[in-house]
């Protein structure tokens, strides 16, 4: 490839996995996605959970069977408008809180209920090979950041998706949402994990490797041979 023109292009979609509006989580999603603007053929867009009513999975089978046409699930709620916008991604990046050392009840109700990916008559392996990037973000040192990024990275493993590990740090975006992790708090900031500036790196550090894996996933795909493709 001898031009930027000629660069396969990325779709990444963030979610954000906090019940608070305008919060941490959706602070440090958003910069992260925003050093993407202007880099040719990179576009993103961000859904908020807390502006959406995603129901509980209750695991009654119902993807095993009867998926038909855009119908995904027998739960309808607006998952209706997740599904499609998962699909038509190249980058999935979940962001969430961690309470009490594990993601958000938000994001594993979306979570759970992407299992359609896994058993799914129609939806079934429709996510392998996208890349998946997580976000995390915690109160204080010692809270479960790891956990939570590790949990989100079972959902990537269990619908064979690429992980994106970033150059700054290990499992994902990791960040503080106190001053130094230390619990403080500074007048009336909410965002104060954007004065984190290791934590902002490592997030951003995510969605560039994200999107530099989903380039070269795409372009060796297209380098196959028709019969060689998945």
């Amino acid at each position: 490839m001898s031009s930027a023109a000629q660069l396969p292009e990325v779709s990444i979609l963030g979610i954000c996995g906090s019940p608070v509006r305008e919060g941490n989580v959706a602070a440090l999603l958003e910069a992260a996605l925003r050093s993407q603007d202007g880099r040719p053929g990179v576009r993103w867009e961000i859904l908020h959970l807390a502006d959406l009513r995603v129901e509980d999975c209750v695991h009654c089978n119902w993807c095993l069977r009867k998926q038909e046409g855009e119908r995904r699930c027998s739960r309808q709620d607006d998952m209706g408008e997740v599904y499609p916008r998962v699909e038509a991604c190249d980058v999935l990046l979940l962001a969430t809180p961690v309470y009490f050392g594990r993601l958000s009840g938000h994001l594993a109700a979306c979570i759970d209920r992407m299992r359609i990916y896994v058993h799914g008559n129609l939806t079934a392996g429709m996510l392998r090979d996208k890349v998946g990037g997580a976000i995390a973000v915690a109160w204080f040192r010692m809270a479960g950041l790891e956990m939570a990024l590790l949990t989100v990275h079972q959902f990537f493993h269990a619908v064979n998706m690429v992980i994106a590990s970033p150059d700054i740090g290990l499992q994902g975006g990791a960040a503080f949402s106190s001053l130094e992790g230390t619990g403080r708090r500074e007048g009336d900031d909410r965002r104060l994990v954007l004065r984190d500036q290791l934590g902002v790196a490592s997030a951003v550090s995510t969605v560039q490797r994200a999107v530099e894996l989903s380039r070269l996933l795409k372009a060796g795909r297209e380098a196959l041979p028709p019969e060689a493709r998945p």
